[in-house]
């Protein structure tokens, strides 16, 4: 397989007004690429690209490091970019200048983005009637989320509220829910934290790629290494909540063990573009291509 030097995307995270994270759709017409033996799809293309950035050392293979320290650096580079964007997108809807944007001032921008002219956007009915599926979905899906993010005023947000609202992940609220529900699901004696034993007991979100006794292994590792800070014996909620927290390096760590695990089908703990593109579905919806979304798909 051969590669040729692509432009750099304007746009890694989507139509600016989007908050599931998606890809923007001219993403990756954008990205060129050598022929393989004919026929190759813009998946591969963008897979391909992104696997010789990755690789740092040119060797045509990504080992765990050159994984995590990729992941790591799109991680960074998401949270950056959802808060340039976040401020610039605030104060292009903050018509009034008030600090504040509301339901309508978001909504209505909303329904132009998607076709619609002023004048109906600015009076369409409340129900929607007339609008397709899809776009009314959208509509209550976003607004549910509005209202989850709506501290003081359930009509308008702030610019720290708008930034939860369109990146649940920085939302500090969101975290501490994610917290409650682990210790919810896994603290079997109700004393708030969880024991080493509890914790294995997670479940396995993908039962098809491990065997239970790995399963427990690993998340036995993870307990050790990475969240029972003090080696007390007890993860307390403040340390799941450092541990959660997705700018946690370990996350990045974890990722990459999981990405090689996944698709290295010579077990050499290295992974070649074939290996890539032969689980192309996975390696897509993951923080190494799509970190927005894989984000977005958590919280």
């Amino acid at each position: 397989m051969t590669y040729e030097e692509i432009k750099p995307p304007d746009h890694l995270e989507g139509v600016r007004m989007e908050r599931d994270g998606h890809l923007n759709k001219q993403f990756r017409k954008e990205v060129i690429l050598g022929s393989v033996n004919g026929s190759v799809t813009e998946d591969d293309k963008l897979l391909a690209s992104v696997h010789k950035k990755a690789d740092t050392n040119n060797d045509g293979f990504l080992d765990e490091k050159e994984l995590e320290t990729w992941i790591s650096n799109k991680v960074k580079e998401h949270f950056q970019k959802a808060v340039r964007e976040n401020f610039l997108i605030f104060t292009s809807l903050d018509k009034d200048h008030n600090g504040r944007v509301s339901w309508d001032e978001y909504h209505i921008n909303y329904m132009i983005e998607q076709g619609f002219n002023k004048t109906y956007a600015q009076k369409h009915p409340e129900n929607h009637k007339h609008l397709k599926r899809k776009v009314k979905e959208k509509i209550l899906l976003d607004k549910a989320a509005w209202s989850e993010a709506a501290n003081s005023d359930p009509d308008a947000l702030n610019i720290d509220e708008f930034l939860t609202f369109r990146h649940p992940e920085h939302s500090h609220v969101s975290l501490i829910n994610m917290v409650n529900d682990i210790i919810a699901s896994l603290d079997d004696n109700g004393d708030e934290m969880l024991t080493e034993q509890e914790f294995s007991e997670m479940p396995d979100p993908d039962e098809t790629n491990h065997s239970v006794a790995e399963w427990k292994q690993e998340r036995i590792r993870e307990y050790r290494e990475s969240i029972d800070i003090n080696q007390d014996g007890k993860v307390t909620r403040e340390e799941l909540l450092m541990y959660n927290d997705p700018e946690n390096p370990v996350h990045s760590k974890t990722e990459a063990r999981k990405l090689i695990k996944l698709a290295d089908i010579n077990k050499d703990n290295l992974l070649s573009l074939k290996e890539v593109l032969a689980k192309k579905d996975y390696f897509l919806g993951s923080k190494m291509v799509d970190t927005a979304r894989s984000f977005h798909d958590e919280f």
